[in-house]
């Protein structure tokens, strides 16, 4: 099987291994890339990653849609079984193309993390976004709220539709041996985060502990709050390793976010405070390894977290049902197999 990817990041080309990038992060020479290497037929797999600056770099910005890389997979795509397209940003430019010129081959799925538009209910975004996708490409949400929205705005697409969950490599973020400090409460991500309602919280806790966290874009005068910028992945996992226990305070969007932070920190066997939102409720169960509060409620995200700073019995039991968890439900492998078994329909359909 031959596959064109076209991802909406950067990937860099490696000669050897870095273990400091994540994995859809680079492509190895010789390595078969990321959750393909679980593929259980021969997968070749070549990339056109986003890149900023290119001939139609003002436009793709104005209209937030990767035209150049939809451009070259165009020009490109009859070598392939497969094109790929992680995100609409990617797809909607390359569908277009198949849709203006009637072709039907190769197969193209999109990944569609951000319900085509960040889900907005905007009936002119919606038409044209219904004429880029006339080709009717197959879609793989991580969050089956996105199906749902697509019963109102783009109703053609429910059938051509999977809703197969975001998985985490379970060998890459596993427990580590830690300093035995936990000293602190971790939570980090830099963008899709309640951060407000997490530091309202915890300014009213009385706690010899700090919270750190890390990707938070601004400061702040609370004494027991520590703010780092940015860390290395191989820093994340320490940090993950050496908390207490890990809290992803999510704003409510209707559509696929937060998943990997709050699946990466359990498959390290740490316990997880996650805000309740159609994304997140699909993956979690409280007291499986994580608990749910309320979003942008304070008065439970404060309750939630003195609960576990002050019962460390339960901490650790719950703490014990992370990682288990995680690796019957969410891992990468379980994703990959789920994807190949979904290109393979659309193969011989």
């Amino acid at each position: 099987m031959k596959i064109l990817f076209l991802p909406n990041w950067k990937v860099h080309q490696l000669d050897t291994d870095v273990q400091n990038i994540q994995a859809p992060d680079k492509q190895v020479k010789g390595l078969p890339y990321w959750f393909f290497r679980y593929f259980s037929g021969p997968c070749e797999v070549d990339i056109i990653d986003f890149q900023k600056n290119n001939a139609l770099s003002f436009l793709e910005k104005k209209c937030n849609t990767y035209l150049w890389q939809g451009i070259k997979a165009f020009a490109k795509d009859s070598d392939y079984d497969v094109v790929i397209s992680h995100g609409a940003q990617s797809g909607l430019m390359y569908s277009l193309l198949r849709t203006l010129t009637f072709r039907k081959k190769p197969v193209h799925i999109i990944f569609d993390i951000g319900g085509m538009n960040g889900a907005r209910n905007n009936k002119i975004e919606n038409t044209l976004i219904g004429f880029l996708l006339k080709s009717n490409p197959s879609i793989i949400c991580h969050s089956k709220v996105i199906i749902e929205n697509y019963k109102k705005t783009f109703s053609n697409l429910v059938k051509r539709s999977r809703y197969i969950p975001f998985g985490v490599d379970v060998d890459d973020f596993s427990p580590q041996l830690n300093t035995g400090a936990e000293d602190y409460v971790l939570s980090f991500g830099t963008s899709k985060r309640d951060y407000q309602t997490l530091l309202e919280a915890w300014s009213d806790i009385d706690t010899c502990k700090k919270l750190r966290l890390i990707g938070y874009g601004q400061s702040t005068s609370l004494p027991n709050v520590e703010v780092i910028r940015k860390v290395s992945i191989a820093e994340l996992r320490m940090q993950i390793a050496n908390s207490f226990f890990v809290v992803i305070p999510l704003p409510v969007f209707n559509y696929s976010y937060g998943q990997m932070s709050f699946l990466q920190s359990m498959s390290m066997g740490k316990t997880v405070i996650v805000t309740a939102t159609p994304s997140s409720v699909e993956y979690l169960h409280d007291g499986k390894g994580s608990f749910f509060v309320k979003p942008y409620d304070v008065k439970d995200m404060r309750e939630k977290i003195e609960l576990l700073l002050n019962n460390k019995k339960l901490l650790d039991q719950t703490s014990s049902k992370s990682r288990k968890y995680v690796i019957e439900n969410f891992s990468e492998k379980q994703m990959a197999e789920n994807i190949e078994a979904f290109i393979k329909e659309n193969l011989q359909s």
